[in-house]
């Protein structure tokens, strides 16, 4: 049964909301890395209140990428768990799930907000069915109108940010800082990969360093190592290993030459700063051949190490 003051809570929850998501993105969220590390930054889990906001809570309040409405169903899991006994059966195995789920990818503690997006059509469906049954007439119209008010709000906050860190950062880019229409601001890899290869002079049988641009298996059929260099990962076809880790710079130059017999490197100038021993190599030990417009670079790494 439906109560006054379950509207009123309605409407205090959507105020609290819309509040929050003024501090989380004018506040919360810093625009420089400064002492954190620059992969946590880039997830937004840097400091201990970011890694509970946009990680172990981020199914809710990782408003930077996944929007407000997951937000509003804080208050409606634990008024499903308060009525759980007058909840119908199905009502109560779509609580469970919710909760197990939000459990087990908060757990993961933000690695990547990706696996908290799954739960978002769940969460939007559950919050707008709420205020459905909530709300009558003019009022319902206003509160949903409302909630869609909130949820513009914080996206057009978060392409601020976007934008404070760009102008904080010459390193910096995304589609909302981009030059050009639209359609060429939302693309998401250098306009042709496989024209920008064969101006490199990158060779059909040749293998390429990929660090971590996944378009690369979108865009071309060539062949190219997986590379994360944020946390020294190759992911190979037995499993992860490492391109630095336990190596000298000399070792790790001879292992990408002669073990994986990779000469280039396919990376972005957004990952610069994450790992100082791959800028190194870049930087000192490979020659760059082109980058383009977007910040996708191509580098051929040098037979010899220079000293």
């Amino acid at each position: 049964m439906v109560r006054p003051w379950h509207r009123y809570a309605a409407w205090l929850a959507l105020a609290a909301v819309a509040l929050i998501t003024v501090v989380y993105h004018r506040v919360w969220m810093p625009v420089v890395p400064g002492a954190m590390d620059p992969d946590d930054f880039g997830r937004g889990i840097g400091s201990p209140l970011l890694l509970w906001v946009n990680g172990y809570l981020g199914v809710f309040l990782h408003l930077r990428y996944l929007g407000t409405t997951g937000a509003l169903a804080i208050p409606l899991l634990f008024f499903g768990l308060w009525h759980w006994r007058h909840l119908a059966p199905w009502l109560r195995g779509l609580l469970a799930f919710t909760l197990i789920a939000v459990a087990v990818i908060g757990g993961f503690g933000g690695f990547n907000y990706g696996y908290a997006l799954t739960l978002q059509p769940l969460l939007v469906v559950a919050v707008v069915a709420a205020g459905w049954q909530l709300f009558t007439g003019r009022e319902r119209v206003y509160f949903l109108a409302s909630l869609a008010l909130v949820s513009v709000v914080n996206t057009v906050l978060a392409m601020e940010h976007r934008q404070r860190i760009w102008k904080a950062s010459s390193t910096f880019s995304s589609p909302d800082t981009g030059a050009g229409d639209l359609r060429d601001r939302l693309a998401s890899g250098p306009e042709d990969l496989d024209a920008m290869l064969r101006r490199c002079g990158v060779g059909p049988r040749d293998t390429v360093l990929v660090n971590n641009v996944p378009v690369w298996y979108y865009d071309t059929d060539r062949f190219g190592i997986y590379y994360w260099c944020g946390s020294d990962q190759l992911f190979m076809g037995g499993g992860k290993t490492a391109l630095f880790g336990g190596r000298t710079d000399h070792q790790a130059h001879s292992y990408l030459l002669d073990s994986l017999h990779c000469r280039y490197v396919f990376s972005t100038v957004e990952y610069a700063g994450y790992d100082a021993r791959f800028d190194s190599l870049l930087a000192r030990d490979a020659d760059l051949l082109e980058m383009d417009k977007r910040g996708y670079t191509m580098h051929r790494v040098r037979d010899t190490l220079r000293h």
